[in-house]
């Protein structure tokens, strides 16, 4: 099924599955009752758009990709590619990370693209 053929409640579920978070912590991270979770994913109810900022924030996405499946923050001719889900695990990895982390992992893709760099 294309991304964009997908349902608000499947784009949602995919994210909470992709991140390995429980429904009932999600709801606690967002505000929201598990009853209302549990509305928005299996009957099919769309979040108020105040729930969907707060939605798309806790999974680090944008609330357009979780309504629409479009992420507008990349230009139509790149979205898709198979590059897509790397690039979307790096950033969440970069943004779990301390200042003392974000320095190292820094450090370390410097030296690898130097090292790629290099080798070409």
């Amino acid at each position: 099924m294309k991304e964009k053929n997908k349902l608000f409640r499947e784009r949602l579920l995919d994210e909470l599955n992709y991140q390995g978070l429980s429904k009932i912590d999600f709801a606690e991270r967002i505000g929201i009752s598990i009853n209302t979770l549990n509305m928005y994913l299996y009957r099919g109810s769309i979040p108020a758009a105040d729930v969907a900022v707060k939605m798309a924030a806790a999974l680090n996405t944008t609330t357009e990709y979780l309504i629409t499946g479009k992420d507008l923050s990349t230009p139509s001719s790149q979205s898709g590619t198979k590059d897509d889900w790397q690039k979307k695990e790096i950033i969440r990895i970069i943004n779990s990370l301390s200042s003392s982390q974000l320095k190292s992992f820094l450090d370390i893709a410097r030296a690898y693209k130097t090292g790629v760099i290099s080798d070409t």
